[in-house]
């Protein structure tokens, strides 16, 4: 299952007010500042109107670097920025701007999963303007996401204090992390390559189940399908069922494991078998290779029918309510499908939106291969919709598609456990 959180929102808030701040003083985008900058400096030069000269110069060194961080230039824009404030160190605009664009090239490195250059641009900023919200903001999402929790909560806080319009939208982010923390600050951690597995020390680990080794076969095999391979550590937090349960009590009994950011998964016991763990293992770090390829705009019914269908080559995917709402004409149409992964409906309907999503992903993979997939998820993220990324990589309309599936449904569901 993977979890729609707040954090894509709060960091293109970031982004929003970052960029209202550099655009504010960009009167004339098309001005040619490097020529202006040296007319500028050649008059100082010479001492004739030298006070005024200095004063433009810092204005025309602030306005190029607005324009080059509009062009998403951050080095070339901070070393304007820069310059400005050398000229005139009170320059409150050129400060603010340089603030923004140290914001803009933070969360770049943050997509990027780049942690330590993240880290380094927002101390940047908080040096030059400690009370800067969206730093924090950002701070906050990074501790996080390294299981740095306390940090992340205080980073949190920090940032609704000094802008109380964020309190709401953290506050379920603030309300998570209490929750997690006096369980998962006491979890050991697992040194490996590739992922960062936490676990209570005293979990029950089964005989002749290794979480590690099910993290590296799917690491291998959906990376192959994806020819993909995250270059970060993702983080891996295992707990027994019931801890599980515990942080997460708003999770209805049908959800086996998460991905927020982090794979969430439990130990096989009572009630999981190693196959289903295993299968869940593979469903939730398909999740984390559709987040990095798609900047986390696929939609939420391919990235489930997908997972589906990497989990399915674990354990068998039976598929009894796709078979009886068939046979009952009572499919799930295509464009509703996204919404009915809720958690306000029964498990009867989430299950029927499983399989039919898992159908649906399994017709594209082996009607078109899985280089077409790919080449889709790379739409979604340069910001095609799903409608202009099926027109253009299916040759064909959404309502074909969805017909083409529905004609060879019956034969599929032959062979189906």
């Amino acid at each position: 299952m993977v979890v729609c959180s707040i954090r894509r929102s709060l960091l293109l808030w970031v982004i929003a007010t970052a960029t209202a701040a550099s655009v504010a003083t960009a009167d004339d985008e098309a001005t040619n500042w490097p020529s202006m900058i040296s007319r500028l400096r050649q008059q100082m030069q010479t001492g004739i109107g030298r006070a005024q000269a200095r004063q433009q110069l810092a204005i025309a060194y602030n306005n190029y670097g607005v324009s080059l961080s509009n062009q998403g230039e951050w080095d070339l824009a901070i070393q304007q920025l820069q310059e400005s404030l050398l000229i005139d160190p009170t320059g409150i605009q050129a400060r603010k701007n340089l603030v923004a664009t140290y914001l803009h090239k933070a969360q770049e490195a943050y997509t990027r999963h780049q942690i330590n250059d993240t880290l380094g641009l927002l101390e940047k900023v908080v040096a030059l303007d400690p009370n800067v919200a969206q730093a924090f903001l950002l701070r906050g999402e990074v501790e996080y996401g390294r299981q740095r929790l306390k940090e992340a909560k205080a980073a949190w806080e920090q940032a609704s204090t000094l802008d109380p319009t964020l309190a709401p939208s953290l506050q379920k982010r603030l309300a998570q992390v209490t929750q997690e923390l006096p369980i998962e600050s006491k979890f050991e951690r697992l040194s490996q390559a590739y992922f960062d597995v936490r676990y209570e020390e005293e979990l029950q680990r089964p005989v002749g189940f290794d979480i590690r080794d099910a993290l590296l076969e799917a690491r291998r095999d959906v990376g192959s399908d994806f020819a993909y391979w995250p270059k970060q550590k993702l983080v891996v937090l295992v707990y027994s069922d019931e801890k599980f349960r515990a942080i997460r009590q708003e999770t209805p009994e049908w959800v086996g494991g998460l991905f927020d950011g982090k794979i969430r998964v439990p130990l096989p016991g009572r009630q999981l078998t190693s196959a289903r763990v295993k299968q869940i293992v593979f469903h939730e770090y398909t999740h984390a290779v559709i987040q990095d390829l798609t900047n986390g705009a696929c939609p939420l019914w391919l990235n489930e029918g997908l997972a589906e269908y990497e989990g399915a080559k674990q354990d068998d995917r039976p598929l009894p309510l796709l078979r009886a709402a068939s046979q009952a004409k009572h499919l799930i149409p295509w464009l509703e499908l996204s919404d009915h992964f809720s958690y306000q409906l029964s498990t009867q309907e989430v299950g029927l939106a499983y399989e039919q999503s898992y159908s649906l992903a399994n017709y594209l993979v082996t009607r078109y291969g899985f280089w077409r997939i790919r080449n889709l998820l790379k739409r979604f993220a340069e910001g095609q919709s799903w409608d202009a990324a099926c027109a253009e990589e299916f040759r064909l309309k959404l309502t074909r598609l969805e017909s083409n599936w529905r004609e060879t449904l019956p034969e599929a569901l032959k062979g189906a456990p």
